[in-house]
């Protein structure tokens, strides 16, 4: 330190070596720290830290002669420029800056691996630094730290461009941004005596006790008290921090010790500047007496200083550590300059005043801690602590996840010191800015964040409650969990949460959540809410008489208040019947079974929270309120809910009929509106529900009831409540024993006025036809069981086939309605021929959508009714007597008998139910799908029928039917795998037909909604938001099975082989572009997947390319042929003139239709009686034709030149067959090359890839961004010559880029077409190549050519400069007629094309 300190020109070779020996230490977050604190007990720090805390303190350039002043006048011979202290500084600054840019260069150097090591080192330094800052003895950790923050709030940190610079960073200012907030804390809670008494100086009014400590306000006696000689208060020993032996007669406090240490400094300092030569250099007296007034934070500064001028060290070291904290103080106060000798004496105060009758520090060390940690919040590097927090809230809208990350990671901690941290609007904004991260794992810590701080902080829980309550709706499970959380711990922690309601509404909305986890969460959280009972609370009731506690009618309260603000109850009733069976607990409770006692104590509180309804229900009726029944609704709705679950809960034991008797009366309202007609349906539902719980009902009540009940079903105007009282008016009938006769009596009622041919008004046909459908459904087992058969069921159903066929369309809807009715009372007419036209009629894909509609409806309310009689009539069976041994129970179906009959009619009626699921028409679509899941529950099909249209479902632009079908998809494949895996070809193609026909109906109707269409996959091709949701929906699948290997596999077989010999119709090839952009969109994880696929591809296009290319090459010659031998018939012999100018000026057409020089044709080699069939075999003209025999060499030459014929239609199906497979192979390759591109895969990879191999542990698929463009592929079928021939060339030019290794390729690469291979010399001799026929070598590259017998070049044709334009010879066509020779054919065998 000695050599650092006297030569300043060697300071950074000292600090590159205190560099190196950092870099040397072990590498550990337990590193060795054997330098021990002074007076800091289990407290140390690593000697290179603490090494560099003296170097910088000795950096400050403390004067020698200062140093060794050992009198006052001493201390004022020190010359020094007014700028000393600042440069001082500065000298100070820069060995930091230097020491942390060498640190910070060896970081940005070294290689990742070792990165990681540096960081432990640098947070091993900073957590050293950390440790000493704010101790007395330590000032220089601070500014250290500081610069350190500069640094890294600049290019070397956060501004780097290195994302490992910018998260370790990010991890140290998290860790000093947390100290410093601590440190603010920690001030703000404890503040020391000796600062609340100067600013209790500061105000005015401000008195202090005369007989107690002013400290701690205690008047005990027995403890001594100590009164200060220079301000009179009064104070214990130990209050003030000091030590009770030095406390004297003439004792004073240390702000008044410190106070008249200073005044007698500037009292000295005051005479000296009277000098002559001190008045020019310091400036007047006057101006002096000025700048030198005692302040507050003087007295604080000294009594630090006094504190180290007691701390005498042999090697001076507290007086660099006093000049160091000069040198601070100094640059923060704006008139040092006019008072250095004034600073400069406060550090040896004890050399002036030392004959002045005061003594120096009687404080402690941890009073001086205390001190020193308040003037450690007036410097710059406290101050910095906002700026610090400002960049790190700027990191969490860094693109990188990981960076995102690491500063809500440091965020965290720093909110975990400082709740009130989140209540900064800028902390704010970037926090739940977090929430809405593209990162679930992001979203999540966001939430935490919060939500560990609600319970301390509810305030914070209020402001952030609207964010939060966002999150419930999350995608992520674990974001939605936490969410939940949150809330409901905002609810309990504080009393009067003033969004309780809106809390509740969002909770119970995810009671019907997708997840069954967080089902039980909600359910957990209202049993926590309203159902648990409290512990401790004494039983209080309200003064009104009520027999309810006053807790429970809080909890019936908030109920209510929920109810108010929704839509239904429907929610509700789910909450409560999960309430009252406790399955929402973890399996391991319900393993060891439910507890009966909390079972019966929530059965408990939910019929006193009946009991308080009734209640209040009464007290608004009291109120005479002109709106009676808007205000009584929600209390209706509540136990509405309630009896829903149970009816018993409105049956009390005391008063059975109590709630009957108290609400009979509402039925008598005139009121006739909407909210009313909600008030009445859920009266009448009540008293339906509890009159079979009944034993006796008064004879009174029975004719009052029975009477209201019939004036509203002939006056009411919402059909709903007339459906409530006729089914409520049967059950009435049931229970009383009165019979059938009041049903009896309303059906002939209708049935006449029904049967009269006179009635004009449809409105009353058609409630006149709802009312009888409903009396004989649920008058059915009164009327079966009457004696008087009065009524024929049969004569009804005849009289709504007559209204079916009335052309008023609201007339026929409503008898097709009550038709519905009574197959539901007597399911055994569906299964009678003219039902069955009926049924057929309306579900036909021609049918209205009302039609549709309610046919389906009725069906649903069918099957709905079937299986609530089947869990009826299993527990009547059970109250039997037991069957025989060779008998079993069948139970029954709707009162139909065997329950086969409901299955045998769902069969009857299924494919029609299916085809409604896949209906244009969103409702009718909804409908269907609801009765799928419904027979899928009961059993009644078999489960393989529907699995196609559940897939085409999962594209439904209806977010709620392609929820519901992939519910059932992942059901179905949990059970049923092979069914789910054998169906998937069919569901792709009624997939990509559902889509397709909701893009056409869109197209029609330009002005309907349609569903938002989704970045595009395919570049430079319109695509429709349908069809590209249906590709969405086929990934979903895909990631049901992608868990099992031999499922996905079979997966992508299936799709791949929808290419292989597609059949030519209107859709195929939409249908296989649809297939090509479904693989490239499946979500693949690993690379067994892709490299799967493409060997699939390697397989079809192996086994069809060959055939096919010989097809297409003897397809073209075939046409070329025939066009020139039928100008050669048209046009006679060719006279010698032409021929010699066809020879010499005509060249023969290549496939571009350019003329060439070409040599003559062998005639020998060129038989025009021959022909091409489409395998490439030769076969002879028909004998129809009449052919010149002419052996003109010349004559194949005009043929050439000769545009083809006119094709026929046989020729046309023959070239769009040919060409749509080719088309079909094209996507293939297309997709193949698509797939090594993006997932990075070469030649080698694929090669050694074996299906039968297990994947390889650890591998991970690195997946690029590239869009799928098959635009240039023609997609329409050719009809003409010149189509076939642009077709055969373009499925060439595709198998040649399928030699190419395209893991070289890159998004952003255009491809050229490949130069053509030089041409052979005219009489040159050309070879041919030929593929390997190694079909059972799947897995290999690029096919292997071999050389064959060499073949003499005889003529031109056209098949020669189809060759000239080829990049590879005859033999690269993988098969075909090679020579047009009436003798033989030369074909080569197909090779495995497995690159």
């Amino acid at each position: 330190m000695q050599i650092f300190l006297s030569y300043t020109q060697h300071r950074s070779y000292i600090v590159d070596e205190l560099v190196q020996l950092l870099w040397k230490l072990p590498v550990s977050k337990r590193a060795l720290r054997s330098y021990h604190l002074p007076d800091e007990d289990q407290k140390q720090i690593q000697m290179v830290t603490a090494l560099l805390i003296q170097l910088v303190h000795s950096s400050a350039n403390l004067p020698e002669a200062l140093r060794h002043a050992t009198t006052g006048h001493s201390i004022l011979e020190v010359s020094l420029d007014a700028t000393y202290i600042s440069k001082c500084h500065e000298a100070i600054t820069e060995t930091c800056c230097l020491f942390w840019t060498r640190v910070l260069q060896r970081f940005t150097a070294v290689k990742a691996q070792d990165s990681a090591e540096l960081k432990l080192l640098m947070e091993n330094l900073v957590t050293d630094l950390l440790t000493t800052l704010n101790l007395p003895e330590y000032p220089a950790s601070a500014l250290i730290l500081e610069v350190l923050c500069v640094l890294l709030l600049q290019n070397a940190g956060l501004k780097s461009k290195d994302v490992s610079a910018r998260s370790m960073a990010i991890d140290l200012l998290g860790m000093i941004a947390t100290s410093l907030k601590h440190d603010s804390v920690s001030c703000r809670q404890e503040k020391f005596w000796i600062l609340q008494a100067l600013d209790s100086e500061d105000d005015v009014g401000c008195s202090f006790p005369k007989d107690a400590c002013c400290v701690c306000l205690d008047r005990r006696v027995g403890k001594a008290l100590f009164m200060c000689q220079g301000c009179n208060r009064l104070f214990h020993s130990d209050c003030t921090g000091g030590r009770e032996c030095e406390a004297n007669q003439n004792w004073h406090c240390q702000i008044c010790l410190c106070k008249k240490q200073l005044m007698v400094l500037q009292s000295f300092c005051n005479m000296q500047c009277k000098d002559n030569g001190r008045a020019n250099r310091y400036g007047s007296a006057k101006s002096f007496e000025t700048a030198n007034m005692v302040t507050k934070i003087e007295i604080i500064q000294q009594t630090l200083l006094n504190f180290l001028q007691d701390s005498v060290s042999a090697d001076d070291m507290h007086q660099f550590i006093g000049w160091f904290y000069m040198c601070l103080w100094y640059k923060d106060d704006s008139k040092s300059e006019q008072r250095l000798t004034y600073d400069i004496t406060r550090l040896k105060s004890n050399l002036v005043v030392r004959d002045s009758g005061t003594s120096h520090s009687m404080l402690t060390r941890d009073s001086m801690k205390k001190i020193t940690l308040a003037l450690g919040q007036n410097s710059s590097f406290a101050r910095g602590f906002d700026k610090i927090l400002h960049m790190l809230l700027a990191s969490l809208r860094e693109n990188s996840p990981v960076i995102r990350a690491k500063a809500l990671r440091a965020v965290s901690i720093i909110v975990e010191t400082d709740p009130e941290v989140l209540r900064d609007k800028s902390v704010q904004l970037a926090v739940e800015g977090r929430f809405c991260d593209s990162a679930i794992s992001v979203r999540e810590a966001a939430l935490e964040l919060v939500g560990r701080h609600i319970a301390s902080h509810p305030d914070v829980g209020l402001q952030y409650f609207e964010k939060v309550a966002e999150r419930i709706k999350d995608t992520g499970v674990s974001v939605r969990k936490r969410a939940i959380k949150i809330i409901r711990d905002m609810c309990t922690s504080n009393a009067n949460f003033t969004q309780f309601t809106t809390a509740c509404i969002e909770i119970i909305s995810r009671v019907s959540d997708d997840e069954s986890s967080i089902q039980d969460l909600v359910c957990k959280t209202f049993f926590e809410l309203w159902f648990q009972e409290p512990s401790g609370v004494q039983t209080t009731f309200s003064g009104d008489g009520s027999s309810v506690p006053l807790e429970v009618a809080k909890k019936t309260e908030q109920i209510v208040e929920m109810l108010r603000r929704m839509a239904n109850n429907h929610l509700l009733v789910t909450v409560v019947k999960r309430n009252l069976a406790l399955d929402f607990f973890p399996q391991s409770a319900k393993a060891v079974g439910i507890n009966p006692m909390s079972l019966a104590s929530v059965r408990k509180r939910c019929e006193l929270m009946c009991k308080c309804i009734l209640e209040r229900i009464l007290q608004v009726e009291e109120m005479n309120n002109t709106e009676e029944e808007v205000q009584t609704l929600p209390y209706v709705l509540a136990l509405h809910s309630f009896c829903v679950v149970d009816p018993t809960l409105c049956v009390p034991s005391s008063d059975p009929s109590q709630f009957v008797v108290t609400l009979q009366p509402y039925l008598k309202t005139q009121v006739d509106n909407r909210v009313v007609a909600q008030f009445l349906e859920s009266i009448i539902f009540i008293i339906d529900s509890v009159l079979p719980l009944i034993r006796k009902l008064t004879s009174s009540i029975v004719e009052e009831l029975e009477q209201d009940l019939k004036q509203m079903i002939g006056r009411h105007s919402f059909l709903t409540v007339v459906h409530a009282c006729i089914k409520c008016l049967c059950t009435l009938s049931k229970v009383s024993g009165k019979g059938a006769s009041v049903i009896e009596f309303l059906i002939q009622v209708f049935f006449r006025r029904l049967d009269a041919q006179t009635i004009e008004n449809k409105q009353l046909i058609g409630r006149s036809l709802f009312c009888l459908g409903l009396l004989i459904r649920y008058g059915n087992p009164l009327i079966s069981g009457s004696s008087s058969k009065n009524i024929d069921v049969g004569s009804s159903i005849s009289l709504f086939k007559k209204y079916l066929i009335m052309d008023d369309f609201s007339v026929k809807v409503r008898s097709l309605q009550a038709l519905g009715f009574i197959l539901i009372a007597r399911p055994e007419y569906m299964l009678e021929k003219d039902i069955g036209k009926i049924l057929g009629a309306t579900l036909s894909s021609s049918s209205h959508v009302r039609l549709k509609m309610q046919a389906l409806q009725n069906v649903y309310e069918y099957l709905l009714d079937a299986e609530s009689q089947l869990e009826t009539d299993k527990a009547s069976n059970d109250a039997q007597n037991s069957v025989g041994a060779g008998q079993r129970v069948v139970p029954v179906a709707a009162g139909a008998g065997d329950t086969n009959i409901c299955g045998g009619i769902i069969q009857l009626y299924w494919d029609h139910i299916l085809g409604r699921s896949l209906d244009l028409n969103e409702e009718v679509r909804q409908t269907a799908l609801k009765i799928v899941e419904v027979v899928l529950k009961q059993g009644l099909v078999h489960p393989i029928t529907c699995v196609p249209y559940l897939i085409a479902l999962e594209s439904d632009p209806l977010e709620s039917n392609s929820k519901l079908a992939h519910h059932l998809l992942m059901n179905m494949n949990e059970k049923y795998p092979a069914f789910f895996e054998s169906r998937l070809g069919d569901g792709l193609q009624l997939s990509y037909s559902f889509m397709h026909a909701l893009s056409c109906t869109s197209n029609e109707k330009p002005n309907q909604r349609l569903p938002p269409k989704s970045a595009g996959n395919s570049k430079g091709k319109y695509e429709t938001g349908a069809l590209t949701q249906a590709r969405l929906g086929v990934s979903r699948i895909y990631k049901l099975i992608r868990g099992n290997r031999v499922s996905r596999n079979k997966f992508m077989s299936s799709i791949v082989r929808k290419f292989d010999n597609p059949v030519r119709s209107d859709s195929v090839i939409g249908f296989l572009l649809h297939c090509t952009e479904v693989l490239a969109l499946l979500p693949f994880t690993v690379p067994d997947e892709p490299l799967y696929l493409i060997y699939s591809i390697n397989r079809v296009i192996q086994v069809r390319v060959g055939a096919l290319e010989a097809n297409m090459k003897g397809l073209v010659l075939h046409l070329a042929e025939r066009a020139a031998r039928k100008a050669h018939y048209q046009n006679g012999l060719l006279q010698e003139e032409a021929t010699q100018l066809s020879v010499g000026q005509v060249g023969s057409m290549d496939l571009n239709h350019m003329a060439k020089e070409e040599e003559p044709v062998d005639r020998a080699q060129s038989n025009p009686l021959r022909n091409f069939d489409l395998n490439g075999t030769c076969k002879d003209e028909p004998p129809g034709h009449s052919v010149s025999t002419s052996s003109d060499p010349n004559t194949t030459r005009h043929m050439n030149i000769v545009e083809p014929c006119s094709l026929s239609q046989d020729d046309i199906n023959r070239i769009q067959v040919d060409c749509l497979a080719a088309t079909a192979l094209q996507l293939l390759l297309k997709l193949k090359r698509h797939l090594k591109i993006v997932y990075g895969l070469n030649d080698s990879r694929c090669q050694v890839f074996l299906p039968n191999e297990p994947p390889k542990p650890g591998e991970n698929l690195s997946r690029q961004t590239v869009p799928f463009d098959v635009s240039d592929v023609r997609t329409s079928l050719p009809t003409t010559y010149q189509d076939l021939v642009q077709r055969y060339q373009d499925l060439k030019n595709a198998l040649k880029e399928d030699t190419v290794d395209y893991a070289t390729y890159t998004a952003n690469i255009k491809r050229k077409r490949p130069t053509p291979r030089k041409k052979p010399g005219r009489g040159a001799p050309a070879s041919q190549d030929m593929y390997d026929d190694d079909d059972a070598n799947l897995t290999g590259g690029s096919a292997v050519r071999k050389r064959t017998t060499p073949r003499k070049r005889i003529g031109r044709t056209l098949a020669d400069d189809m060759d000239d334009d080829d990049d590879y010879d005859d033999a690269d066509w993988m098969g075909g007629g090679r020579r047009l020779t009436g003798s033989s054919t030369r074909g080569n065998r197909s090779a495995g094309r497995q690159r």
